[in-house]
């Protein structure tokens, strides 16, 4: 069981319905196994977790997300990937990297998976300088995330998405999205364009089912605006069947443009609003270390489309 000198646990009381919250005392006392010394942050606004994990700076540390995707990328963007390792305890509603890793959303075997693991490096992705690990969304899923989120109240489950997507869905066929991979056109007028560093997009939803987190690349899929309308609408359990679909080109690179001739066509990262297009996203190659249980073994498929 690796030892660390310094853990931090960056808890977000909320998520999960208040599952975090519940069970935060109990992750604190167990985590005391391996270290010299714990702290807690318990977030409370957007920031919160950002600015706890830029300031552990020295010794062997582990932070500990404790809540959703979200709470993890702040976490993400404020550690020191040099120095600091990182661990996820899923309490969300996506719960994007913990399925990655095949995290328990249970805290007990979590717990124990994250002392018992082994460290595994995974790729780093970039979009417009912020950091993210699992996908970037453009078009209808980022206005379904951006809606969801002005409206938000608290906790957040999938239904708090329905409405938004209906919405998304109408508005989608202005966008007007075009990409570029590696320099070389992908699509134009397009609705919905996802990035996939992993291979889950929300839960057992997967957009870019080819992804691998630790490959060195990105998967790309384009939705054109027209099929982008019926596809806001058919149910995520169909999602992992309509990529050979006409419409939707999936692709691999290490670079894509992102841009749209619609005004404020809004993006998302790990299900966060994250601003509006003209967006870059690139890839480092195994720049962010993450505890992992034991059994952990990435997931390799072929695309299920050949470039074009």
């Amino acid at each position: 069981m690796k030892q660390f000198d310094k853990v931090l646990v960056v808890a977000n009381p909320i998520s999960g319905l208040g599952k975090a919250g519940r069970w935060l005392d109990w992750v604190v006392r167990n985590l005391r196994r391996s270290a010299k010394r714990v702290e807690v942050m318990r977030t409370g606004q957007a920031g919160d977790g950002h600015a706890a994990a830029s300031e552990l700076r020295t010794g062997a540390n582990l932070i500990v997300s404790f809540g959703g995707d979200g709470t993890f990328n702040e976490v993400l963007n404020g550690a020191d990937l040099e120095l600091c390792t990182l661990a996820v305890i899923p309490a969300g509603a996506g719960n994007v990297l913990g399925f990655e890793l095949g995290m328990s959303t249970y805290p007990q075997k979590a717990v124990r998976q994250i002392l018992e693991g082994r460290e595994e490096r995974f790729d780093l992705a970039i979009c417009n300088g912020r950091r993210f690990v699992s996908m970037f969304g453009a078009g209808l899923d980022a206005r379904a995330v951006e809606l969801a989120h002005e409206k938000r109240r608290g906790f957040m489950t999938h239904m708090h998405y329905a409405l938004p997507i209906l919405r998304g869905t109408i508005e989608c066929a202005g966008y007007g999205i075009k990409v570029r991979l590696d320099g070389r056109p992908l699509g134009s007028g397009l609705g919905q364009v996802v990035v996939g560093n992993t291979h889950s997009y929300g839960g057992r939803i997967e957009l870019t089912p080819a992804a691998s987190p630790q490959d060195g690349l990105l998967d790309v899929m384009c939705v054109k605006a027209e099929f982008a309308r019926m596809f806001g609408g058919f149910p995520h359990t169909m999602f992992r069947t309509v990529h050979n679909w006409r419409g939707i080109t999936y692709a691999r690179g290490r670079r894509v443009e992102i841009q749209a001739t619609a005004s404020e066509v809004p993006f998302e990262l790990d299900g966060e609003a994250a601003g509006h297009l003209p967006a870059v996203v690139e890839i480092l190659p195994r720049a962010v270390r993450l505890r992992a249980p034991r059994t952990f073994c990435p997931i390799q498929r072929c695309p299920p489309v050949q470039e074009p």
